[in-house]
């Protein structure tokens, strides 16, 4: 029995290599197609993998900065932290004097600009509370609330606008989540397209096969070789159109990821731009299983509307 299996195994692989050869203009021609599309579904998933982490990143480092004016009573201040730690959104509230601003400041802007700390004159940066959030995505919410609080406006630097005494960085993440959503949609209507295509060519592909070996089907239906028989090495070519093609797009990624994404990561150090390995072989799993799936359903096709059997 297995003896058996080898040896058809071995007749479908033959045949299906021999029409893969025999019309190689249209199996190149679905052979390229394929590669767009599953090229065009590595990147969608690869990006959605990075973009992930860098979103999670950025949202990790969102926080609430409180600026408060000088001479703020320090009563006042403490009232104000006080009601923000009763928050249940709120995880840490943390006072930075005039002073500690100032030193940070020339910390961190001193070595690419040492002439702008040189400049300054007095202390013009104002005190402030840092408020770290439990659940960053919930930013507006403390936002809204502090807005409605009279403690707030109390001590904050622009009591004309108190609003402009707040700086949180949730605008940045909407910005990602926007571009994201933009992304994939663009993404799914190019992979549509070119799906769509990748089936037209298979089809074709497999309808010039059927018609260049219809002497040889014809002669198998009379000696009784059953359907899956004579439908498999058809099946089996869309397969291996579809492999080749997932294969290529798997190799161009690979490029990407093993050239392109350290020199952004070195370029743009702030952010995790990288892709895990785990990632990176859930990305292939998921093109090979696309491939397959595309050359089932080409050949599938093909075989319903030109080979009755």
């Amino acid at each position: 029995m297995f003896t058996a299996m080898a040896i058809n195994f071995g007749y479908f692989a033959k045949e299906s290599v021999t029409s893969f050869k025999r019309n190689w203009v249209m199996s190149l021609g679905a052979i390229i197609t394929i590669y767009l599309s599953l090229l065009l579904v590595g990147v969608s998933v690869g990006s959605g993998f990075v973009l992930g982490q860098v979103v999670e990143s950025v949202e990790e480092k969102v926080s609430i900065r409180i600026f408060l004016k000088d001479g703020a009573v320090p009563e006042e201040v403490d009232a104000l932290q006080q009601e923000l730690l009763a928050n249940a959104e709120v995880a840490t509230v943390t006072y930075t004097s005039k002073e500690q601003a100032l030193e940070e400041f020339k910390t961190t802007i001193v070595q690419d600009s040492p002439e702008i700390v040189e400049q300054l004159e007095g202390n013009p940066l104002p005190a402030s509370l840092d408020v770290d959030l439990k659940d960053p995505r919930n930013v507006m919410t403390v936002v809204d609330a502090i807005k409605a609080s009279p403690a707030f406006a109390a001590v904050a630097d622009r009591p004309d606008d108190p609003e402009k005494s707040l700086k949180y960085g949730q605008q940045i993440v909407n910005q990602l989540f926007a571009f994201t959503a933009i992304m994939r949609t663009v993404s799914i209507v190019f992979i549509g397209l070119l799906a769509v295509i990748s089936l037209i060519f298979i089809n074709n592909a497999i309808r010039l096969a059927i018609y260049s070996r219809r002497k040889e089907i014809g002669i198998m239906r009379l000696v009784g070789a059953s359907n899956w028989f004579i439908r498999t090495p058809f099946l089996m070519e869309g397969v291996i159109q579809s492999l080749i093609g997932a294969l290529l797009a798997i190799g161009s990624l690979s490029v990407v990821w093993l050239y392109i994404l350290p020199s952004l990561k070195e370029s743009l150090p702030f952010l995790p731009i990288t892709l895990s390995g785990t990632a990176a072989a859930q990305v292939s799993f998921i093109l090979i299983g696309a491939g397959i799936v595309i050359g089932l359903a080409g050949s599938g096709l093909a075989m319903r509307r030109y080979l009755k059997v």
